[in-house]
């Protein structure tokens, strides 16, 4: 393949081992000897290492590799840094789609987090396998102090995952995270060994914006009193992901346990410890597709479905879906789009 280096240097190894050990993984989730990888490329430093590294493993013919590059439109760079993206993929000889996206500002919605989903939303439709995410030791340290400035529970502290999906179905696209185990200084150092250019996102310098702030000013402080915190922090997601899934798996056992033809046994819920009940109902809504609710949307639905005087007339609605009793029996109804005037 013109264009790539031959070798690394040897401190570097760590970075190509990190790949070829989910290897396995991807070809038993994709079911292909050769899986198909799309890289979603911003063109930033951790993406540029990841691309150039699995551009290495496509030239060994282990996998065949893609890139994407998400264009939302909301710097004045924005433009720039695809065509950074479409040189750099043409230099080591990656196919690029250059998806354009528009970014709405809604009420109560950061413009961060209307972006974050207007780009997953554009790496659901890619022709691959596998999407790789570029997400290092240092941003999964953010993601568990953030989760647990909101007061997530274990699938939220669980953070991100090396190998999984964003639906609770597990329909595809199938995302990995290879370096999330490798520190941000590893990828900054291969960057500069091998002579890498990227671009800069002027946004990530915006203290106002919370993982900023952490980045910038808390995350520096915990390092320096406890310089084992990434590793740490890492291991006690670990840890909340098993108890996440020993969770989920009481769930459908008892979901099972309390099915009828149309939904769940309502009085038999009802009987269920309140704790119980309040992992059966998240499970029994993600699965679904709905994002599971607050802690208090949720006990106003267990206080509804306890409530022996509204035997017949509990309507719960959550994005999209209702939860409604027809005698003894608890449903999940889809809820059609309001009418466009």
């Amino acid at each position: 393949m013109a264009g790539l280096r031959k070798s690394r240097p040897d401190q570097h190894a760590c970075l190509r081992e990190a790949l070829r050990a989910g290897m396995g993984e991807l070809v038993r989730v994709s079911g292909r000897p050769k899986p198909r990888v799309c890289v979603a490329f911003s063109g930033g430093l951790d993406s540029s290492v990841l691309l150039d590294v699995l551009a290495l493993e496509a030239a060994a013919e282990l996998i065949a590799v893609s890139a994407i590059h998400v264009h939302h439109g909301l710097s004045a760079n924005a433009d720039a840094w695809s065509r950074h993206c479409a040189a750099t993929c043409d230099r080591l000889r990656i196919p690029l789609e250059i998806v354009r996206v528009r970014v709405q500002h809604r009420a109560r919605q950061s413009i961060e987090e209307e972006a974050r989903k207007a780009r997953y939303a554009a790496l659901r439709d890619v022709r691959a396998d596998v999407v790789a995410l570029a997400h290092h030791a240092d941003d999964q340290a953010e993601t568990i102090l953030l989760q647990l400035l909101r007061g997530a529970g274990p699938k939220g502290l669980a953070a991100m995952a090396a190998v999984g999906t964003a639906d609770a179905n597990g329909a595809a696209p199938i995302y990995w995270r290879p370096f999330i185990s490798i520190d941000r200084a590893q990828l900054a150092a291969y960057a500069a060994d091998a002579g890498l250019a990227w671009v800069e996102d002027e946004s990530n310098r915006d203290c106002d914006l919370r993982r900023n702030y952490l980045r910038q000013h808390v995350m520096p402080r915990i390092a320096g009193a406890f310089p084992a915190s990434g590793r740490l922090l890492a291991r006690a997601a670990r840890l909340q992901a098993e108890a996440a899934s020993l969770l989920d798996v009481l769930a459908d056992m008892d979901i099972e346990t309390l099915s009828l033809e149309a939904g769940l046994d309502c009085p038999r819920l009802a009987l269920l410890a309140r704790d119980r009940q309040a992992n059966l109902l998240r499970r029994w809504l993600t699965r679904a597709g709905a994002r599971a609710p607050s802690s208090a949307r949720l006990a106003a639905l267990q206080k509804a479905i306890g409530d022996s005087s509204n035997d017949t007339r509990l309507a719960w609605m959550h994005e999209g879906f209702s939860v409604v009793r027809r005698k003894a029996v608890l449903l999940l109804e889809i809820r059609p789009p309001p009418l466009q005037g």
